[in-house]
């Protein structure tokens, strides 16, 4: 009887602890970044980070699409290196941020330093309502 309930005890507080943990975030996919919402996406695949125009009316083409329609448009690779996110911009220009995310990792915060000061950029997935979690 005491091993059942050390074995149901355990079992409850594995699910307990596993469900309140935050699986790290991913930057993998598409984004919309806050205040541009008509304008630009940006879409996070293989190393590229694909900036995507849209029509002015708020959509936007796929990914296959996109590079379809600008063939020799640049991108920028970029790559993770634990919570931090670098963009090569080119010419030995590289943006580096620290990637907080929240709301369910469909919003990341992007810190970085700048000669002004700390600045932060917020991007949030496609089809996230930033009014219920920003």
């Amino acid at each position: 009887m005491k091993i059942t309930r050390l074995i149901a005890g355990c079992a409850l507080a594995t699910a307990l602890f596993s469900c309140g943990k935050n699986e790290p975030g991913t930057i993998t996919g598409r984004w919309i970044p806050e205040g541009f919402e008509n304008a630009v996406r940006y879409e996070f695949q293989d190393g590229i980070q694909y900036t995507i125009y849209g029509n002015g009316s708020g959509e936007f083409p796929s990914l296959v699409e996109w590079v379809q329609a600008n063939p020799g448009i640049l991108q920028h690779h970029y790559e993770v290196k634990g919570d931090s996110l670098i963009v090569d911009l080119n010419f030995g220009n590289y943006q580096r941020a620290l990637m907080e995310f929240v709301c369910g990792n469909d919003v990341v915060r992007l810190h970085q330093e700048s000669v002004s000061g700390a600045v932060t950029a917020k991007l949030y997935r496609e089809g996230h309502d930033l009014a219920g979690c920003n």
